[in-house]
């Protein structure tokens, strides 16, 4: 049983929409599911639906080909994912199942799985392999599964009418209705097509979720805004476009960071706002094109800030290295849709709460995390990971954070988000932030304040938190690199009942480490522990300061256990790795720590 203080943790910093929205969507969709008849003006595409006008059709694909860099990458990519489809091969998640017949009301894998399933992201490569080359297997078994889609999903039974896949869905059938429509000559099933797009905008019209708020409503008004163009329903467009720049002032921060602190979800919503206001300008009804554009650019600088040089992202709170939020194709839609920034890269990002670092010569490069969780009223994705960082040398991932592996039923759910699945520090085996659930989080780390100084060669960080359970604590940690390369982490603990403190550093799997036979397990305090790393021919030494002994962690199958050492990617893929943990007694106001130092 939950315990009700984890729950009024929680609750006490809802909004009232979440509050009075939640129970109303839940018995919404019990009554959809036990009485089918309530629903089926949504399900049932025989009667009239309105028209899309052939010059609509044209406008979207016209800047679908020409700004959508994101969409557009090489077909090549896709080729093994649409010979599977006409074998009945669906991977998602990287992880792969064979559906001969789909039952589009049962749920195969795991939610999020099925989600992917249900939001048709194939559709848009199919339909550009047979406008682009030719490739008609790959759309017929895309027209079919549509088809099998309309005439089983069921309002209330089906995955597939949750109002968030819905709303990836509708608009990409739109994309790819929009690529086909010209060289189709099957007029029932395009009829069929629009009618059923149609009709789920107008169910998601009816059932926005209002409840869940932040990155699930800009999908909503997304797709709800799209809609309103191509079938132009002026009353869909004009709440549509009201929600989206209220959503877009809300979600996104002063720095263009947004608000639930993922790069990942970041990315996503970058690419939402992006289409959204060039499908908006082609269409005429753009009133603030200076302050839009400007804003948007900053966007696309956070999210180049959180990029790797080797093209992947960082893997703060709930972020992953999906295939549709990979950064730099989006940067480019970007740059053709609003311009490109000129301004030099920023340092900090306050309001996002992101602190980087770059070399001159761009191959050494640190990002720390010094922000709040996430927005306060929906921390779904947000970890214990408060001064935690990323390290790159030459171009490559040195220290990483673990990322996320996967939501509901996922077995390392718990670990992604702990404390110790990050390169921060976990006082007497203690979380920073209460968390329970899939996505709750009651009571949160309270950030006190950060200052940052920087030139070319030297960089110094100082930021500190209070633990949500001793508000009598300091958390203060300071990252320094020094002229001659060398990176040094100092923690303290003020104030507080803290006796034991571990500090973690995740290496990359492609990254070794030895405790050097110099020293033993545990060493005096005027003795340093040490560990040696190799990646290639980078060689690094880690060196800790006023610490009683370290491990390297290895990972187990045990996900559960306290001991782990994993690096999640991208969803569904667990890499397992080398955690370093160096272990200190507590003093109130004595710095510990370590020094990294390239050899």
């Amino acid at each position: 049983m939950i315990d009700p203080l984890l729950i009024l943790g929680a609750i006490r910093h809802l909004r009232w929409e979440q509050l009075a929205y939640r129970p109303l969507r839940v018995a919404q969709y019990r009554i959809y599911g036990n009485w089918p008849r309530l629903a089926s003006q949504w399900t049932d595409v025989s009667g009239k639906s309105p028209t899309v006008a052939e010059e609509t059709v044209r406008t979207f694909r016209s800047v679908f080909e020409k700004l959508f860099v994101h969409l557009n990458t090489t077909l090549e990519e896709y080729d093994q994912r649409l010979i599977g489809l006409s074998e009945n091969r669906f991977t998602f998640l990287n992880r792969t199942l064979t559906l001969d017949r789909i039952d589009w009301n049962r749920r195969y894998e795991s939610h999020l799985w099925n989600y992917h399933l249900h939001y048709f992201n194939f559709a848009v490569p199919c339909a550009r392999a047979r406008v682009e080359r030719g490739d008609r297997k790959a759309w017929r078994s895309c027209q079919s599964l549509i088809e099998s889609w309309i005439e089983q999903a069921r309002v209330g039974r089906s995955d597939g009418w949750d109002a968030y896949p819905l709303s990836l869905r509708v608009v990409n059938w739109i994309y790819a209705y929009a690529l086909v429509a010209g060289d189709c000559d099957d007029q029932r099933f395009l009829d069929r097509w629009s009618a059923s797009i149609y009709r789920q905008l107008d169910f998601l019209n009816r059932h926005l979720e209002f409840h869940l708020l932040a990155n699930h409503l800009l999908k909503n008004v997304k797709a709800l805004t799209l809609g309103g163009l191509f079938f132009n329903r002026r009353r869909w467009l004009a709440r549509g476009e009201r929600l989206l720049w209220r959503e877009f002032e809300e979600q996104f921060l002063p720095d263009g960071g947004h608000y639930e602190r993922s790069p990942m979800y970041h990315a996503q919503a970058a690419a939402d706002l992006l289409e959204c206001y060039a499908l908006l300008r082609a269409f005429g009804r753009v009133a603030r094109k200076e302050e839009i554009e400007s804003k948007l650019r900053a966007t696309a600088r956070f999210l180049d800030a959180m990029t790797c040089a080797d093209g992947t992202v960082a893997l703060f709170n709930d972020s992953a290295n999906a295939e549709e939020t990979r950064p730099r194709p989006i940067i480019k839609s970007a740059a053709r849709i609003a311009g490109r920034d000129e301004r030099p890269m920023p340092p900090v990002f306050p309001e996002t709460g992101y602190y980087v670092w770059t070399s001159r010569e761009g191959g050494e490069k640190i990002v720390v995390d010094a922000g709040p969780p996430s927005v306060d009223y929906n921390p779904a994705h947000a970890h214990c990971d408060l001064l935690s960082y990323e390290l790159s040398f030459d171009g490559k991932p040195f220290i990483v954070d673990s990322g996320v592996h996967g939501y509901g039923g996922d077995r390392f759910r718990e670990y992604a988000r702990s404390t110790r699945a990050h390169n921060t520090v976990m006082f007497d085996g203690r979380e920073q932030s209460e968390l329970w659930g899939v996505f709750r989080m009651a009571r949160r780390a309270e950030l006190i304040g950060v200052e940052v100084e920087s030139n070319e060669d030297v960089w110094s960080f100082r930021g500190a938190y209070r633990p949500f359970y001793d508000r009598g604590m300091t958390h203060e940690r300071s990252v320094v690199r020094k002229a001659n390369g060398d990176w040094v982490i100092t923690d303290v603990a003020l104030g507080g009942s803290a006796t034991r403190a571990q500090s973690f550093i995740h290496l990359h799997p492609q990254v070794s480490a030895q405790v050097s036979a110099q020293v033993s397990a545990k060493a005096p305090d005027d003795e340093s522990l040490v560990v040696e790393c190799a990646s290639g021919s980078l060689l690094a030494r880690i060196e800790a300061f006023g610490a009683d002994g370290v491990s390297v962690i290895e990972a187990t199958e045990h996900p559960e256990q306290p001991a782990q050492s994993w690096y999640f990617p991208d969803f569904g893929v667990a890499c397992p790795t080398r955690t370093i943990c160096f272990n200190f007694s507590v003093k109130n106001g004595k710095a510990f720590g370590y020094r990294i130092s390239r050899q």
